[in-house]
This record gives structure tokens, sequence and C-alpha cells, in this order.
């Protein structure tokens, strides 16, 4: 298969992406979000730990960007789906890590 060239809008689509996923403690939410699908925030504070003000702001990030969705429910609120690309970036570090840790 010959390998062509990305087109621009593409790249930087992706390079976006990847600037906000780059931080541990987001791709460790959405690799919670992957295992777990649909969570309530206090879920995936207790799920990632760390302090819940940070990982809502991280949430908040990544639901700006459209990487994960939000729906609200009375006084909760419930995050999900996780774009493709990221799942895709977390399932390439994913098969790397297998391979390096048999």
């Amino acid at each position: 298969m010959k390998k062509s060239t990305l087109p621009e809008a593409y790249l930087v689509q992706v390079s976006e992406i990847i600037k906000i996923i780059g931080h541990p403690q987001r791709l460790r939410i959405i690799e919670y979000l992957d295992l777990n699908g649909e969570s309530a925030v206090g879920a995936i504070v207790d799920g990632v730990g760390g302090q819940q003000a940070a990982v809502s702001q991280h949430l908040n990030k990544m639901r700006l960007a459209g990487i994960i969705r939000s729906r609200r429910d009375g006084k909760q609120v419930y995050y999900s789906h996780v774009a493709e690309s990221a799942l895709t970036i977390l399932n390439c570090m994913r098969r790397k890590y297998e391979k390096l840790n048999p």
C-alpha cells in the first residue's frame, strides 16, 4: 500500500487533540472512560485519582475540544464518548506497552 501525504487540515485537527490529551491525567481519564463507559464526575475522580477540581478542569477542557461529551442529570454530570482519534492514540500506546511488557 502506497503511503500518501496527509491533508494539512487533518494534521492540524489531530495535533490539537494530541496537545490536549498530552497530559498524563487527561490520558488516564480517557483510559477510564474507555474501560468504564459513561461515568459521573465523582466516579471518574475516584477511578483516576487526583483532586476533584483538577479532574473537572481536565474534563471541561476535553469537552470543549470535542474529545468527550457530557450530559447533566439533575445535579450529576456524566461524561462519555471519547473521540475516535483519542482512542486510536490510546490504543497505540497500549499496544506498544504490551509489546514491551509481555
